[in-house]
């Protein structure tokens, strides 16, 4: 921690000065503003303003803590808003702002209204991506497990959660509450939520999204989150009616559910039709915005009808996730995101009232909260499990992994308190919760998805109508060349190519019903697609290639190599003198790495030789020369590195150097290098650059060939007696 906050102060140390002088100086010109109405406003809207910078930085403070122990970033966020928030720093009185930047607020709420009404949009927000990232298609493909264990799992976290309500309602509210009240029903179904974001993100980490248990995990956290929200909904027209009969609960709960299903059905029905006319407008970014727009139109009426706003955005996701713009709006709004939720999190943190959660009974009741939340979806997710082919450890993975709360879970406990059905004990019971088996579960399932052992009692069979493509590539440099062309290709195609992974290069590629994975090596690229898709990536892939061998002759014809190369030996100034640019670099030379009686006589045992004094020099480790010869051969083979005048500039990117070194060689006979001039190679300037960490070396090979290009430098190199002249002459000038 201590480093991290040294890196902290150091990195933002004179931003907050800034920023506090910033404050300071623009709460003297505000106040200046005229008074009355609109001087009101603007003083809220100015107040807003710094309340967001505030918020951002300490959100980004606190995830970036939180990731630094492998925690998620959610929490540090969390607790970001608690520290800043109004029972905390945030109500300690600043010039300006006499009752804090973040003050209490009159009416029982903690928050500003313009502050919650950005977090509720972000909240929209949050599970509109929620829904958009639903795979449907998994979804149903693994429907009957992941429904048995997330309705199992629903159905015993909210009855341990409404229990605990009851048997805990005479400690923090000296009143008896019945099973149907609304705080323990808020407290069930806070339960039920299993955080689909942190689960995923675990399991993307350890290579799990598409195992037996990662499917089943993701399959019923999605059931759990639907079956969350509706009844969700049922609570919230429960407690808006006022009625708590299991009549009024059914009418309540069968309207709920019939306006729930009726617009996903809508929303899967008319889905590939709304993305057929979002396609018209032909700008990626208007699309995504337009999507919002309809996500945040369907919010407004399930809140008009009584239900929350969350169904509708998480609805609209859901129904964009099976066309192939689902990807394309996620990216695109991937800042929003960046901006918003964060927001979300840090506000929720705010809301926690750390003088009541410091009693005693508050934090009892809280830790009861977490042990029956823990055993509701173990037993409840575990258990089904063992029954669908999943052994002990399967199963217990299951479990574990519906586990961690997160976003749905702080949304539905912030609209309990915003309307009142739950006082701010409740929420901090909710938030203690929340934030423990996030915090303890995350790495105990991280832990468990280590082991590669079997998780199933019997292997499913293979699926016969996927197939797998892989086309393997002679080196990098054509992996590279034609994942570019195919992405092309397939975009020309009217597909929309999105990168799911920027470290794996995993990209998703979808037109229509058409879903196809691309995968992304140095050696190899790889196709996952249905059957029926399969001719199509061969012929797509046959054409990228024609494509590539027609530029390449096309070079041929319109690259003269012989020309090109003695170009670079072009004396640019008449007296013979180079003049380098720019600072002198520090030499990258070694005594050792020199050598005035090269032995070789052809050109691999040169490559060799010289190789053989850096390995000498200790700048590169003897284990490491066949790598770099063969790569050195490599080169050669593209283009022969023989200049002219006896002079050979061999050079290759290799992984066996982490820095730019090189060698040099003298062969008094000299050696066949197949120079432009068919003459024999005397100098030999090896360099060889790093691969994984690139730098520049065109500049350094052009100083040489502006020092060898002279004549009279090239005698005095001949010229040389022993090592050390050699070294000496040629450390003034590489």
């Amino acid at each position: 921690m201590e480093l991290i906050l040294k890196y902290l102060q150091m990195r933002w140390g004179r931003i907050a000065v800034i920023a506090g002088v910033a404050v300071l100086v623009a709460g003297n010109v505000f106040a200046s503003v005229g008074e009355g109405a609109e001087g009101a406003l603007v003083e809220r809207i100015t107040t807003l303003v710094f309340q967001l910078s505030l918020i951002i930085f300490a959100a980004w403070v606190g995830g970036l803590c939180f990731e630094k122990f492998g925690f998620p970033s959610v929490l540090g966020e969390i607790i970001a808003g608690v520290i800043i928030g109004p029972y905390c720093l945030g109500g300690f009185s600043l010039p300006e702002f006499a009752h804090g930047i973040f003050p209490l607020q009159g009416g029982g709420f903690p928050v500003s209204v313009e502050l919650y009404s950005l977090a509720t949009i972000a909240s929209i927000i949050l599970l509109f991506l929620t829904g958009l990232e639903t795979d449907l298609e998994t979804f149903l493909q693994f429907s009957v497990a992941g429904s048995v264990v997330g309705i199992s799992g629903v159905v015993v976290s909210f009855v341990a959660g409404d229990i605990l309500g009851v048997l805990m309602s005479d400690i923090i509210f000296n009143e008896h509450y019945g099973f149907f009240h609304t705080v323990p029903l808020f407290l069930g179904v806070i339960s039920t939520a299993t955080s689909v974001g942190i689960t995923a993100r675990i399991l993307s980490e350890k290579r799990k999204m598409h195992s037996p248990e990662g499917v089943t995990i993701l399959s019923a956290a999605v059931i759990d989150d639907v079956l969350g929200i509706i009844i969700l909904a049922v609570i919230l027209g429960v407690a808006k009616s006022g009625d708590v009969g299991f009549k009024e609960v059914s009418f309540i709960a069968l309207k709920a559910i019939g306006i729930w299903l009726g617009f996903t059905f809508l929303g899967l029905k008319f889905a590939c039709r709304i993305t057929a006319n979002l396609k018209k407008i032909n700008n990626k970014g208007t699309i995504a915005v337009l999507s919002l727009a309809l996500a945040l139109l369907l919010a407004g009426i399930f809140e008009k009808a009584g239900l929350a706003m969350i169904i509708g955005a998480y609805i609209m996701g859901l129904s964009l996730s099976k066309t192939d713009l689902s990807f394309i709006i996620q990216e695109k709004l991937e800042i929003l995101r960046k901006f918003l939720v964060p927001v979300f999190f840090c506000v929720m943190g705010m809301l926690i009232n750390l003088e009541k959660m410091a009693s005693w009974n508050i934090v009892m009741v809280g830790l009861l909260y977490v042990v029956f939340a823990v055993l509701g979806k173990l037993v409840g997710c575990s258990i089904p499990a063992m029954f669908l082919n999943f052994n002990l450890r399967g199963a217990l993975r299951v479990g574990v992994g519906m586990v961690p709360r997160g976003e749905v879970a702080l949304i539905m406990a912030g609209i309990g308190l915003s309307l009142g059905i739950i006082n701010d004990v409740v929420f901090s019971v909710a938030m203690i919760m929340t934030f423990i088996t996030t915090l303890v579960m995350s790495p105990v399932l991280d832990k468990m998805l280590e082991s590669e052992k079997p998780v199933l009692r019997k292997e499913p069979p293979v699926k016969k109508w996927l197939r797998t493509i892989k086309y393997d590539m002679p080196n990098p440099e054509t992996a590279e060349l034609l994942l570019a062309k195919v992405i092309d290709a397939f975009e020309e195609e009217g597909f929309f190519v999105h990168r799911m992974n920027l470290l794996q290069r995993f990209y998703n590629i979808r037109k229509d019903q058409s879903v196809i994975t691309l995968r992304h090596t140095s050696q190899c690229l790889t196709f996952d697609c249905l059957a029926q898709d399969a001719a199509f990536i061969h012929t797509l892939f046959y054409e990228v290639i024609a494509e590539v061998e027609y530029f390449m002759k096309r070079l041929q014809s319109i690259a003269d190599k012989s020309n090109i190369g003695k170009r670079i030996f072009t004396v640019e100034d008449e007296s013979g003198i180079a003049h380098p640019q720019g600072e002198k670099r520090e030499t990258v030379l070694s005594p050792l790495a020199v050598e005035i009686a090269v032995k070789g006589q052809t050109k691999e045992a040169v490559l060799v030789e010289l190789v053989d004094l850096l390995v000498q020099s200790g700048q590169v480790k003897a284990a490491k020369i066949d790598d770099i010869v063969h790569d050195l051969k490599d080169r050669e083979a593209m283009m022969s590195t023989g200049m002219q005048d006896g002079i050979a500039l061999p050079h290759a990117k290799t992984k066996a150097v982490i820095d730019l070194v090189i060698a040099v060689g003298i062969s008094q006979q000299g050696v066949d290098f197949n120079s432009f001039d068919k003459k024999p190679s005397r100098i030999f300037v090896l360099t060889l650059i790093p691969k994984v960490n690139p730098q520049p070396y065109l500049q350094t090979m052009a100083e040489i060939s502006k020092f060898l290009v002279v004549e009279k430098n090239r005698h005095k190199i001949l010229s040389c007696e022993t090592k050390a002249d050699l070294f000496s002459l040629l450390s003034q000038h590489l």
